[in-house]
């Protein structure tokens, strides 16, 4: 629990910190509040871009007196956006992907696979009110391929493509006080888990309950987003951090299997948190380095423990800190005009 309150308080502070820099310069000179508000006023047309790369790790070791295990592991990972404004209209769409692989030398599993994700976003807002809008978004995330939990004498798949398969879709209220940063809540948002294989649902570790391969939840959810670049965009960060709320009550206990219904203590702590936080370093046209945090809390993800018949849910944490080549693209078009580079 003390790691994980380190770890929110780490991640507040790069919120406060970039919350206090200048947005952006043009031509060396700063611009002024009422240049921004123009500018901002002013944006019209598509902005479009992404950047995409190769992060490598590698540890080598002989005659270590401490110890160590060579190995070497490579991330591929891709973004691409693109984010419409037009009057009272605003559209943001995105799609990120990540693969990586570590081989180890001496281990039983030479190759084995460190990260596994894909995500599809898409949010359309219409102006009510400035700096508010009426908006809607849609999400789907899985993964490539097969993972797997491994001992010393063998693997076990533990999930696998399209198991599970995430939608998630809200109506709500969007507001974007600054180009940077903007706050979605909605008190009707749905998300739905799809476990495809049977292998995968028997296990019920992703909130289904077998032979059900489903699981559905009806509740409010609130996103908060901050992306920015400094310094000439040669560090960038890029912060979203997701919470949902189920309204509905599971017709099984997630954690205690001897009780017919979810019990009132369980299901109060039914809250989700999704927090990906992402810092990079530009150093040339194509070399890099990134931090990479992601903290999830989800309650429908349960673990064993000692009793069979008692499950618990975790903070779930993971971070990736490299060194690779870098590609970054970024564009702005006007109707009528060809795009530019930004």
């Amino acid at each position: 629990m003390k790691k994980s309150i380190f770890i929110l308080l780490c991640l507040l502070s790069v919120y406060m910190t970039a919350w206090t820099q200048v947005e952006k310069q043009i031509k060396g000179e700063a611009l002024s509040a009422d240049e921004k508000k123009k500018l901002e006023d002013t944006t019209n047309g598509w902005k479009f871009g992404g950047i995409g790369g190769v992060t490598f790790n590698q540890a080598g070791f002989k005659n270590w007196a401490a110890g160590g295990t060579n190995s070497f592991s490579l991330l591929f990972n891709m973004r691409f956006f693109a984010d419409y404004k037009k009057n009272n209209h605003l559209l943001q769409m995105w799609a990120a992907a990540e693969y990586g692989l570590q081989f180890t030398k001496g281990d039983i599993y030479k190759l084995r696979k460190n990260a596994d994700r894909w995500e599809i976003f898409a949010k359309y807002g219409y102006r009510i009110h400035k700096p508010l809008y009426f908006a809607a978004y849609t999400d789907l995330k899985s993964q490539f391929s097969n993972s797997y939990n491994y001992t010393d004498t063998a693997k076990y798949v533990i999930s696998r493509a399209a198991a599970p398969l995430i939608f998630e879709g809200a109506i709500g209220l969007d507001y974007v006080p600054v180009p940077y940063f903007s706050l979605f809540f909605s008190p009707l948002a749905a998300k739905v888990t799809y476990v495809a294989a049977n292998d995968i649902a028997a296990l019920n570790t992703f909130g289904n309950f077998y032979p059900s391969k489903v699981k559905k939840e009806f509740g409010a959810v609130l996103i908060a987003t901050y992306k920015q670049d400094f310094w000439k965009q040669n560090i960038s960060i890029l912060s979203v951090m997701k919470v949902y709320k189920n309204y509905l009550h599971s017709a099984k206990d997630p954690f205690d299997a001897t009780l017919p219904k979810e019990s009132k203590s369980h299901y109060r702590k039914n809250i989700d948190v999704d927090w990906q936080t992402t810092v990079g370093l530009k150093v040339n046209k194509f070399l890099s380095a990134s931090v990479f945090m992601h903290l999830i809390w989800d309650n429908d993800i349960t673990f064993e423990t000692s009793n069979p018949n008692i499950k618990t849910s975790k903070v779930q944490f993971r971070d990736i800190i490299g060194v690779g080549l870098t590609y970054q693209m970024n564009y702005s078009k006007a109707k009528g005009e060809k795009a530019k580079k930004l």
